[in-house]
């Protein structure tokens, strides 16, 4: 029943995670502009290769419809009271603004956005201990190479559960290549219970501080998302004075915004 439990758990994770990227790309969607500068030209495809058949002027509004690599699919409301579908480079979202006169960001998930994010969330899956695990987290980006983390890891064993929460600070040794490691320091609690028909109660459940060091690489691997491979070893203090050593090996998958 743990094991059944656990892998609805981590089905929903995962839909969230992917949730989080359809979202992502489709950040755009939803949006009324209004056009600030004297022209935009309107391509037939998503692509410079496709013709301009169409020069929106300065005060018309644009729906956007759907994004596509750097381009983004509008619905233009021309003179006359007609309407056109046609597709306008990123670049050029710079010259409109929405209708109540607030200028707009639109990423588009590439690299160079990758470099100016402020977020990050990460869903991955290993091993602790030779134990199935699943690792939630948030990041905030503080500055090109640090970062604020917290995480959540879950390992059901066969003989306790283990919840890990942690805080961390993480630094990206080479932030400006596609391909970089990093390390991570950090604290936080180990809480493990028991598994109900090992003790008598089933509710026995044992708190540790732990300290912990991380070392990993992560790769930007398509738009809006990061593939990461860690090992962390973490340092448990338990209240018999002890020290409990654990290691954990994951891969996971990231968004940023």
């Amino acid at each position: 029943m743990q094991s059944v439990t656990f892998n609805k758990r981590c089905l929903w994770l995962g839909a969230v995670f992917f949730g989080l990227v359809y979202s992502t790309a489709l950040a755009a969607d939803e949006l009324s502009l209004v056009v600030t500068s004297p022209y935009i030209d309107v391509h037939t495809g998503p692509a410079s290769a496709y013709p301009v058949f169409h020069v929106l002027e300065k005060g018309e509004r644009i729906d956007i419809l759907k994004s596509r690599t750097n381009w983004y699919k509008v619905r233009a409301y021309v003179s006359g009271g007609n309407t056109l579908e046609g597709w306008i480079e990123q670049s050029s979202l710079m010259s409109t603004a929405l209708e109540d006169g607030s200028a707009i960001f639109a990423s588009s998930g590439s690299f160079d956005d990758y470099q100016i994010r402020d977020w990050e969330i990460t869903i991955a899956g290993g091993v602790l201990d030779s134990i199935s695990a699943m690792t939630v987290s948030g990041a905030w980006v503080w500055t090109r190479n640090l970062s604020v983390e917290a995480s959540y890891t879950q390992a059901l064993g066969d003989f306790s559960d283990n919840k890990i929460w942690s805080l961390r600070m993480r630094h990206t040794l080479f932030p400006a290549w596609r391909v970089s490691p990093y390390f991570a320091l950090g604290t936080g609690e180990i809480r493990t219970q028991p598994r109900a028909n090992l003790v008598q109660s089933g509710d026995e459940v044992r708190k540790s501080s732990h300290y912990e060091i991380g070392a990993g690489l992560r790769y930007y691997f398509a738009k809006s998302m990061l593939v990461k491979l860690e090992y962390r070893s973490l340092l448990a203090l338990t209240d018999r004075d002890e020290q409990e050593r654990l290691d954990q090996w994951m891969l996971g998958a990231s968004v940023f915004f």
